[in-house]
């Protein structure tokens, strides 16, 4: 492994973990200021708000990045600009009628998910008025155009735009005692400012890499000539982003079903405490992936070393977390409000199944840059299905216990298949 490469990969994880780490905490001071404010089931019904928007942006998110960085660093290499400026137009593409589709069918769809998490009438309008924020989630080639050109301080910038205006908002909220919609207007300020920043300053960045616009020279066929080989990744993305989000929404969803939106609150809350470990591990795994993919491109050494050094540290640090939780937990949730400290066992279960995540997320880029997205895919499908089976099945008996159960489990075995996957290779 040359010494520049692993400079390279704990320089961008330093710049995105500051970024991330300070979202992190306007995240979680957002959220408990907004539950000390709302009474337990208020607040349960704007994280249900936000989570079935969020639910209908994953579903139709197809992580268009993923295929700028894959496609998008040869092509760079080489310096082949018609051929990045057709994948950025593809992509584009591919992002702006995803938002269109996804925003009708939040519209569509809010009365039926309203019986399902128990909503009345104006919930439901509420909700469909919310789905407008999806116009502005084409970001995908964006996100992509930043990691090509290594420009993760921006992202790392951008990390923090949606929290700092959560936690802005909502403590003047807090400050003036304000009544429940005002703090979804909030929410829904702070979505979609962040979008809109990033599809502005991506496009930018590309027109300084690039003099001509990457529309120069477009026609409608190109969405139709791709290769069989740029579809099927795409196809594997996208069925992969879906096993990644759509559980953890669909989680919260269904703790709303079962255990009422209360309980869908503290279930959201303990999980946004897990997002410590859970959130680095998503940023080791976005940073390690373009490097890899360069090492592999250029047949450098030290590709394993690297990604199980990872692996060895991220597990290290998530232990920890999770020790320090179990006499901490009740005693920071008593902060909030003595009504969520039941929720303190939940948060350390679904802290250690983050700790699983995280040493998971370098065996992931390293599968990814292997070619072995389509395996990958099976393995969280598989985990996927068994913490949501497990969730249903432990939670009416357990209570609060039965998702941070079914977490660990789950996470547990994702982390062993993708070992015993990447050790395949070696």
């Amino acid at each position: 492994m040359s010494k520049t490469n692993a400079q390279r990969v704990l320089k961008n994880f330093g710049v995105v973990l500051r970024g991330r780490g300070i979202a992190a905490v306007f995240n979680v001071v957002a959220l408990a200021l907004m539950a000390n404010a709302l009474s337990p089931v208020e607040f349960g019904l704007v994280v249900l708000l936000h989570t079935y928007v969020l639910a209908i942006r994953g579903f139709l998110n197809f992580r268009t990045f993923e295929a700028i960085v894959k496609y998008g660093v040869p092509l760079h290499a080489s310096g082949d600009n018609d051929g990045l400026r057709k994948l950025l137009r593809i992509t584009t593409s591919i992002d702006v009628i995803a938002s269109i589709i996804a925003t009708l069918l939040g519209i569509a769809a809010a009365s039926i998910t309203g019986k399902f998490v128990h909503w009345d009438t104006q919930m439901v309008t509420t909700a469909a008025i919310y789905s407008l924020t999806l116009l502005t989630t084409a970001t995908g080639t964006p996100n992509g155009i930043l990691r090509l050109y290594d420009r993760f301080d921006v992202l790392g910038i951008w990390y923090t735009i949606s929290p700092g205006i959560r936690f802005f908002g909502v403590v003047c909220a807090w400050f003036f005692d304000a009544q429940m919609l005002v703090f979804i207007g909030v929410w829904a300020a702070a979505f979609i400012f962040e979008n809109i920043w990033i599809y502005l300053r991506g496009h930018r960045e590309v027109h300084q890499h690039m003099s001509e616009s990457i529309w120069r020279g477009f026609r409608l066929r190109e969405l139709r000539e791709t290769s069989s080989e740029f579809r099927h990744f795409m196809g594997v993305i996208y069925w992969q982003t879906n096993v990644d989000l759509l559980p953890k929404h669909l989680a919260v969803l269904l703790a709303g079903s079962l255990l009422g939106p209360a309980g869908a609150g503290m279930f959201r809350l303990a999980n946004d405490f897990s997002t410590v470990l859970s959130k680095p591990g998503l940023m080791l795994r976005e940073v390690l992936f373009p490097d890899l993919s360069r090492m592999l491109h250029n047949k450098e050494a030290g590709f394993h070393e690297l990604g199980y050094k990872a692996v060895r540290i991220a597990g290290a640090s998530g232990l920890l977390m999770v020790l320090l939780s179990i006499p901490l937990g009740a005693p920071i949730l008593g902060i909030i409000g003595q009504d969520y400290t039941p929720a303190a066992p939940l948060m350390t279960l679904m802290l250690l199944a983050a700790t699983f995540e995280l040493a998971g997320s370098p065996l992931r880029a390293a599968a990814y840059a292997l070619g072995g997205a389509g395996t990958v895919l099976r393995i969280y499908a598989l985990s996927s299905f068994v913490y949501l089976s497990l969730f249903y099945v432990f939670t009416p008996p357990l209570g609060l216990i039965g998702p941070g159960i079914a977490a660990s489990i789950g996470g547990a075995l994702t982390l062993a298949r993708l070992l015993f996957l990447v050790r395949k290779y070696h």
